[in-house]
């Protein structure tokens, strides 16, 4: 770095944004973060910021409950925007996350972001400040890494044309659709995996009747692995319909008995998925689902991306 070019602090000016702001806000962090999204989600700023839109009207009053826990910020120099990051409070781990934190490409390279990593830590060390970070973004993991932040575990994204195929094998298992009535059968799954206890309420939206509930209910297959009368696993697909033709895979609870049937479980979403015209599926390797990874993997290409989640304790 050269020292001539590099930035003061008292130069810079830190500052909330404004609501107008937002989506330039979305598309300054858009900008690190091109490539990837572009060549393989292959999503553009025009379908990001429809996104954004569509989530703000479906979102209604939850956004603004989740905004109070939200802060947006732009870091400007000579009237200029260089910079940004939001940090938003999760009350139930009692800690902070570190998201978007950009420095737009024509002022990198020149000490913004350790100033805004200074200042961050400074104001929020007295909590515990999570964030997640792409195996290949050296900078920023040598950034984090410079001022605390170890790694916890890894996440592998994958996206895979629709539909997975695997053969099919069973042994009395049956993967359906899920129905409202399965919501009264999933004793087993409450019991043995404690923070299920609030699933049936999640998942009762999804069957909601009313006009207001119509979209998300177009746009999400919840599903069921079944066995003798018995729910065993319960998960979904779901996706925007402002998203280019991606859905999203996720398994919610599986007992640990069926967790040889996650393959056709995927399987089964990507077909029904496909009838919405949606031409690929994502699923992540994380901490949630990693007791599945050795028998999903197998079927996937590689992890189209490979991330770390860091932390830094108070």
């Amino acid at each position: 770095m050269n020292p001539d070019n590099r930035v003061k602090k008292e130069n810079l000016k830190f500052r909330r944004i404004k609501e107008k702001e937002r989506m330039f806000f979305y598309e300054s962090a858009f900008e690190s973060t091109r490539d990837f999204s572009e060549n393989i989600i292959g999503i553009d700023f025009a379908v990001l910021k429809k996104i954004c839109m569509i989530n703000r009207f479906l979102l209604g009053v939850p956004f603004k409950i989740l905004a109070k826990n939200m802060k947006d910020f732009f870091i400007e120099y000579e009237g200029q925007v260089v910079a940004g990051y939001t940090m938003i409070f999760d009350k139930k781990t009692d800690s902070y996350e570190l998201g978007n934190l950009f420095t737009r490409p024509n002022f990198q390279g020149r000490g913004i972001g350790n100033i805004v990593m200074k200042k961050i830590i400074k104001e929020y060390s007295h909590k515990t400040i999570k964030l997640s970070v792409n195996n290949t973004n050296e900078a920023a993991l040598h950034l984090y890494k410079k001022y605390g932040f170890i790694e916890d575990y890894s996440i592998k994204e994958y996206f895979q044309e629709i539909p997975l195929e695997v053969d099919s094998n069973l042994d009395g298992y049956k993967i359906r659709l899920a129905t409202k009535e399965d919501l009264t059968k999933l004793t087993r799954i409450i019991n043995e995996i404690p923070e299920m206890n609030n699933l049936a309420k999640k998942y009762k939206k999804t069957f909601g009747k009313t006009q207001k509930k119509k979209l998300r209910l177009e746009n999400h297959l919840p599903a069921v692995i079944e066995k003798n009368g018995e729910i065993l696993g319960i998960g979904r697909a779901f996706w925007s319909k402002g998203a280019p033709e991606t859905a999203q895979i996720a398994a919610v609870a599986i007992l640990p008995e069926v967790k040889e049937i996650y393959p056709y479980f995927i399987s089964f979403l990507t077909k029904e998925a496909e009838k919405y015209d949606l031409k690929k599926f994502s699923w992540t390797n994380n901490q949630r689902t990693k007791i599945f990874a050795e028998y999903i993997e197998p079927f996937l290409n590689e992890p189209s991306r490979i991330g770390y989640v860091m932390s830094r304790n108070s």
